[in-house]
């Protein structure tokens, strides 16, 4: 089964880029394909390639397969968008029986569980959330976004410049629900909440202090329990990091990962420290999630 999974990305070159490319390459039974702006790496893996475009050749493109005007009127608009990308980018997707899409604001693991889950043929959607995603490549599948069910119109979406999360569970994960397709949900991922100091998931158990440790394409989580968890990516949610890390040597390339950044593992006195680290809000975050949206509230009230 050949997978291949897609990222449209149009802007500054995203933080811990080369080491999300690092993450890829390791997957190397999967392709990867993006479509961006920014300078392309020289130097990468033989499952990565790039397409060099620009934003408004992407909006033109989408605009030719719908007889009404698309809203495409930001990148970030494309996450509306993407349910569609089996129809809109078909001719990059020939012989793959899977396709998905990815963000970047993320790190892989080991991807092995979702080959599996493609070999047994048994689901013809992968994961809800949006930021990892899969599709079975066929045109049932592909065209599943146009049908008008649970009050989610493709046509009122792709028209409005309201953002919608149709890429995600209340979108056309729902759609996939109504019309009774085989989905797999379970959660094998490390979604990181947004509004925590710490490195906490939406989705599984926390513990004060907890951490992950990324090595050689092997991402668990430390949490002081009797048995580490094993999850096959993490998403960052666009939180800022610290990248503390040396890429030169890639293949004895380990990471300490907490709230504050990545940290590349070279003594055990460093490693010691990073680890105690992770006991500690990291204020900042919340001072770059929180104040944002306490200045839009006041500004909206000051409107009224």
């Amino acid at each position: 089964m050949r997978v291949i999974i897609l990222n449209l990305y149009f802007g500054k070159r995203p933080a811990y880029f080369d080491l999300f490319i690092h993450s890829c390459r390791l997957n190397n039974t999967i392709d990867f394909l993006f479509f961006v702006d920014f300078e392309v790496p020289a130097h990468l893996p033989d499952n990565v390639r790039f397409i060099k475009t620009d934003f408004e050749a992407i909006r033109t493109r989408f605009q030719s397969f719908f007889d009404f005007p698309i809203a495409l009127n930001s990148p970030y608009k494309l996450t509306d968008f993407q349910p569609a990308y089996g129809e809109l980018l078909s001719e990059y997707l020939n012989g793959y029986e899977w396709w998905g899409h990815c963000d970047f604001d993320m790190l892989f693991g080991d991807l092995s569980p979702v080959l599996k889950v493609v070999k047994n043929d048994q689901h013809v959607k992968i994961f809800r959330r949006g930021h990892l995603t899969l599709y079975k490549n066929n045109s049932n599948v592909n065209n599943t976004y146009k049908n008008v069910l649970g009050g989610l119109n493709y046509k009122i979406i792709f028209s409005s410049e309201k953002f919608y999360n149709f890429d995600e569970t209340n979108g056309i994960d729902k759609i996939f629900a109504l019309m009774s397709y085989p989905v797999f949900r379970e959660e094998l991922i490390a979604d990181i909440n947004s509004k925590s100091p710490f490195l906490y998931m939406t989705a599984h158990n926390n513990r004060w202090g907890q951490y992950f440790f990324w090595s050689n394409g092997k991402l668990i989580c430390k949490n002081g329990a009797i048995i580490d968890k094993e999850y096959i990516y993490i998403h960052f949610q666009k939180r800022k990091m610290a990248e503390l890390y040396d890429l030169k040597d890639l293949n004895k390339l380990q990471l300490i990962i907490n709230q504050f950044g990545f940290f590349g593992v070279s003594d055990g006195q460093k490693s010691q420290g990073y680890k105690i680290y992770s006991y500690f809000p990291n204020v900042a975050h919340l001072f770059r999630f929180f104040v944002p949206r306490i200045i839009k509230v006041f500004k909206s009230s000051a409107l009224k």
